[in-house]
Order: structure tokens, then sequence, then C-alpha cells
């Protein structure tokens, strides 16, 4: 009986997840084709800017929100009140450079006061600390419901959508994240009666191998973007975007056989659900593969407009296909490190391929533009293959 429970809540939330992504898909398809190709690029640059900001801002300290919860017995609210603090500390510390780096991309005044506002109201905004409180259906619905609230207001407007009215409405839909967010934080029944003040550094301390881990890991993924305004136009920008977009899609197989399969390998650690995944992903992508060849042409004229590179576009994605074959590889390797407490390795050959790819990524980009910047992604990811041959033996 309790199997069952596991698996239909395991199915319902993948289902909701799942969902998500669909709707996330639709709303990208909504400002390609609303927004002009300037106004895209600059949309990008900003949320890939506030990826790394989320990231710092959690530092890793989420990682020990269910300890301090559920075995120490903390309250939440002080827990999640000393997170807070961090979050604004952290924000303090980051945003002198985020704004230099927006300055410097020639970003009007308005865009720096919005993309101000919308860093500073994410320092409030936190749905992972739902998972502290076991609400992980909660949190996938919230996520759900933001992308939907923003995505109708985008579909309201959509033949006046601007740079300045998209971060707008992106602002009114994490306000009405952070609404549904406290109203779940404030009527949350707690039994624990411990407050958390005196050991919340030695814990962010702790969590600094966490931090390092995943700021090093997007670095790798979204360097190319990160980088793209000193190498390539605008308009090449927003191609290459497009192209990061697809490869996302590429990975939601992935994802949500993660999101079935994962809560089996926690508890019982069989490198057998790890190779079934790949296997089912790797079927996935052939039909993919398949796909693309038969209507890709037909789908990426009807969803771009003339302002992008559309036949180069579509010829670039046959080679986004193999990538997202190793970057699935790369995906279940690091759930075997992070699942066999081998976090200290993964830190460091993490530091050390982000290191390393900088220098491919301006390299190819600076001499190939954007299929330089894409091939870069590919070399990134089979030297983290390399560096973890010593672990993935025992998966693979």
């Amino acid at each position: 009986m309790d199997n069952l429970i596991l698996i239909k809540s395991a199915f319902t939330n993948s289902l909701v997840l799942f969902l998500f992504r669909v709707s996330s898909l639709l709303l990208s398809i909504l400002l390609i084709n609303n927004l002009n190709i300037k106004d895209f690029a600059f949309f990008q640059l900003i949320k890939n800017i506030i990826g790394y900001l989320l990231i710092c801002m959690e530092f890793g300290f989420f990682h020990y929100g269910n300890k301090l919860y559920n075995k120490d017995l903390f309250k939440f609210s002080s827990i999640f009140f000393n997170f807070l603090k961090l979050r604004f500390i952290i924000f303090l510390f980051f945003y002198p450079i985020i704004f230099f780096y927006f300055y410097i991309n020639n970003f009007d005044d308005e865009l720096l006061k919005i993309s101000f506002l919308i860093c500073f109201i994410l320092i409030l905004s936190y749905e992972g600390a739902l998972v502290i409180i076991s609400k992980n259906l909660e949190l996938n619905l919230i996520l759900l419901s933001k992308t939907l609230f923003f995505f109708i207001l985008l579909f309201i407007y959509r033949d006046e959508l601007n740079i300045v009215n998209v971060l707008y409405f992106f602002i009114y839909s994490l306000l009405f994240g952070i609404f549904l967010q406290y109203f779940l934080y404030l009527t949350f029944k707690d039994n624990n009666t411990k407050f958390f003040k005196k050991n919340f550094f030695y814990y962010v301390i702790k969590s600094k191998n966490y931090f390092l881990i995943n700021i090093t890991n997007h670095f790798s993924l979204y360097i190319g973007l990160t980088i793209s305004p000193f190498i390539i136009s605008t308009k090449q920008i927003a191609n290459y975007a497009i192209l990061l977009l697809v490869l996302e899609i590429l990975m939601i197989p992935l994802f949500q056989l993660q999101k079935i399969l994962m809560p089996n390998y926690a508890k019982n650690k069989n490198n057998k659900s790890l190779i079934y995944s790949l296997k089912l992903f790797f079927i996935i992508l052939i039909i993919g593969v398949i796909l693309h060849y038969l209507i890709g042409d037909f789908l990426f004229e009807k969803l771009l407009t003339s302002e992008y590179s559309k036949e180069k576009i579509i010829d670039y994605v046959y080679v986004l296909f193999p990538l997202a074959f190793l970057r699935g590889i790369n995906t279940l390797i690091n759930l075997y490190f992070y699942y066999n407490n081998l976090i200290i390795f993964q830190r460091n050959i993490s530091i050390l391929n982000t290191a390393v790819s900088f220098f491919i990524f301006l390299y190819l980009g600076h001499e190939f533009k954007i299929i330089g910047l894409i091939f870069a992604l590919f070399f990134v990811e089979l030297f983290y293959l390399i560096l973890s041959y010593k672990f993935s033996k025992k998966i693979f």
C-alpha cells in the first residue's frame, strides 16, 4: 500500500512538473514570436544572469534544510528567516557584479532599474523551502501557476510586447508566486520548538561544496550565453538562445524519467535504474532525430520570425542530439556522485571543468561564432565525462 501511494505521488509530481515544462516552452514560443530579436536577446541575457544570482543566494544551504527541520527539530520559521537573511547578504555582495555586466552590455537606465527590482524581489522568493516541509506537489503547482500567470499576461498583450512590459509581467508573476508561497508558509502547522539562530553560518560554511558544484555546473552550461555579447552580435545571441532552448526541450524526457526512477535509486542504490533511464533516453533522442528530419523544417518555419537565421538553426539542431545524450550521461553520473556521497570529488572535477570550459567557449566562440559555442558545449561535456571516468566505470 505504501509503495502504491509513493508511486502515485511520484507520478502526480512528475505530471505537474511536465506541465510546467510544457507551459515554459509555450511561453518561450510566445516571446520568440512577439518580441523583436534584440528584445528577445536581452531577455535571455537577463534570465541567464538571474540564474547565477539564484544559485548564489541558495548557496547550497538547501541540502541542510531537511536535517535542520526533520532531525534537529528547529522551527521552520526560524530556518526560513535565517535563510532570507543569507539571501539578502549575498544579494548585496553579488548585485554590483550583475549591474556592471548589464551596464557594459549597453542596458539603458530603465532596464537597469527593472533588473534591480527583479533581483531584489528574488530575495523573498524561495519555493525550494517547501521541500523542507514535504510540500513537493505544492512546490511544482506554484511553479506551474506562476508560469501560466506569466503566459496569460503575455498572451493578452502579445501584440504590444517589448522588453520593458515583458519584464514587468515577469515581476507580476514573481509576486504572484511569492503570495502563494507565503500563504503556505504562514498557514503551516509547525510542531518544532527550537529556534535556529547561533549555528546558522556554521551550516552556511558546510554548504560551500554544494554551492561550488551548482555554480560551476551552471557556469559550464551557460558560459556561452554569458560571454556571447562580447563575441557575437545581438541577432546571433538570440539564435544561440533558441538552440539552448531546443537543448532544454531534448533534456525534458530524461528529467521526467529521473522523477519516476530516482526515488527507487535513492533507496536501493541500484545502478540498473540509471542504465535503464539512459537507454530510454537514447531511444527518445533517436525518435527526435527522425522527427526533426521529417518535420523540423516545417516547425521552425512556423515558430520563428524572419529575423532569425532559420536554415542555420535547423542544421545546428542535429548537433544537439549527440550533445543531449552526452549531457544525459553526465547528469546520471552526477546523480551517482550525489547519492553515493562523492561530493568532494564532484566538486573538484566541476571546478576544473569550469576553468577549462571558459577558455574553450572563448576560443571556439570567437573563431566560429554560434556553431563554435555549440561545439564548445559538446567538448565541455566530453571533458567532464573524461574527468569522471574513474567512477563512471562503476556505473556502466
